[in-house]
């Protein structure tokens, strides 16, 4: 009996010890499955064979399944004898290289690794650095927000004090929705109607004047294709060279500063187009060397952009929603809310000086398409000098009207050749304040503000 016993015993340890084993087979079973060899990664950007690139860039590339690291080669050969660059344990999708040479052809590859393996390398790419810094793209007309810091569509928010060097305006909402006051401002709070605040200038027309253009220039800024650049995540720590940039996605500063270096060309421009949202994190800076000028860096995005307390931020910024910044932050630029708000919080904010604002400066090369500058001096009493440009000869018109929309004066009326002119404006009969004035050449048309005390 006890013999029995004991037999029965062991055959049901046998069995449990079996189906022990069994289990932690299938276990082992199912974690070799889970932590498969990564697949193969797909490249990204830049576009294979692109050219024109800088000799500092990103290299995306897709994330592979189950990839721990990644391994990414660059080559100046398609055989891949010698690398330039060859960096493994990567652990982004994004590595910013700047060890290439101008004028070169590179090819590069990337492959994934995990516990279990590594998969084989990618396809091949192939792109083609600049021969030198360019000018970047041409810069972006933005009309009559020449002289906005602040232009919103539903509210302009505040908690005070912010100081706002340039003009403000609100439209179609009532100037009510404007938390600023006119000491806080150095130019002129525009509104809709008679509700802004203390001291501020209802102007319904030129506000949507400055709508309408902040919507061209924001659709100009979105569209432009030439040879764009690609980036994408994080750009702080980078030093980045006038073109034009492209983000499929969201993009921020959130590790390092950022760097715009101009080689020594005060015009060169910079235009980023970001699909969706822009995100710089607290004490984040963007900073100008080389030349680089504020007035000429153009940040285009999808939805919104957000600013981080005490960043430093240089650009005119054209939001697709709203712009928020948090307390402490700063902007050389514009904040151009196109469908929401501009959300402030103790900011400063100051319009890039033109240099049309400072002198007429005399150009022998002629416009690119037609050019309106910024009449001077402006304030004026009672003239000023209003300087515009064509690149072929048109017929010209140069009209003034006043803040009602109603004409007062033409300036020019008559042909043109292909060139720059300087017209003196006389207000003598005129009352203070604020005038448009606006050029039509070849069906187009340019309108700029300009401001008359006395």
């Amino acid at each position: 009996m006890n013999s029995y016993i004991t037999r029965k015993q062991s055959t049901t340890y046998i069995r449990g010890s079996g189906i022990y084993f069994l289990t932690i087979a299938i276990a082992l079973l199912l974690a070799i499955t889970a932590i498969a060899q990564p697949t193969i990664p797909s490249l990204s950007l830049s576009d294979s064979a692109a050219v024109n690139l800088p000799h500092k860039l990103n290299l995306i590339w897709n994330a592979s399944a189950t990839a721990e690291t990644y391994q990414l080669q660059i080559s100046d050969t398609s055989s891949f004898t010698t690398t330039v660059y060859d960096q493994s344990q990567l652990t982004d999708t994004v590595e910013f290289v700047t060890v290439l040479d101008f004028s070169t052809t590179y090819y590069w590859r990337v492959a994934a690794s995990n516990g279990t393996g590594t998969s084989n390398f990618s396809s091949l790419a192939s792109f083609t650095t600049w021969g030198s810094v360019p000018n970047g793209p041409d810069p972006v007309d933005l009309g009559l927000l020449d002289t906005f810091a602040i232009i919103a569509y539903s509210a302009v928010t505040n908690v005070p004090s912010s100081a706002i060097k340039g003009d403000v305006g609100l439209t179609p909402t009532s100037g009510s929705f404007i938390d600023l006051t006119e000491g806080e401002v150095t130019g002129t709070i525009f509104t809709v109607d008679a509700s802004g605040p203390a001291g501020s200038v209802e102007s319904a027309v030129m506000l949507t004047e400055a709508k309408g253009d902040l919507t061209i220039a924001y659709n100009d800024a979105a569209g432009r294709t030439l040879a764009p650049v690609g980036i994408a995540g994080n750009i702080g720590g980078q030093t980045l060279y006038p073109s034009l940039y492209k983000s499929t996605g969201t993009l921020e500063i959130s590790a390092g500063d950022l760097t715009l270096d101009a080689n020594g060309n005060e015009d060169a421009v910079w235009i980023f187009q970001i699909a969706s949202s822009f995100n710089m994190t607290s004490d984040r800076k963007v900073f100008l060397v080389n030349g680089a000028k504020a007035g000429n860096i153009f940040w285009q995005m999808g939805s919104a952009a957000t600013f981080g307390t005490t960043t430093v931020m240089k650009g005119t910024i054209m939001a697709g929603t709203q712009v928020t910044f948090a307390t402490g932050a700063s902007l050389d630029g514009r904040a151009l809310a196109l469908t929401e708000n501009v959300t402030l919080q103790q900011n400063v904010i100051n319009v890039p000086v033109s240099s049309s604002t400072v002198g007429i400066e005399e150009v022998s090369q002629f416009p690119k398409g037609i050019n309106l500058s910024q009449n001077y001096p402006n304030p004026f009493n009672p003239t000023t000098n209003i300087r515009f440009g064509i690149n072929e000869t048109s017929d010209v018109r140069l009209d003034v009207f006043n803040m009602l929309g109603q004409h007062v004066a033409t300036l020019v009326n008559e042909q043109k050749a292909a060139g720059w002119y300087t017209v003196n404006f006389d207000a003598s009969n005129f009352s203070s304040g604020f005038y448009m004035y606006r050029i039509t050449a070849n069906s187009s048309q340019v309108i700029k503000k300009m401001t008359l005390i006395k």
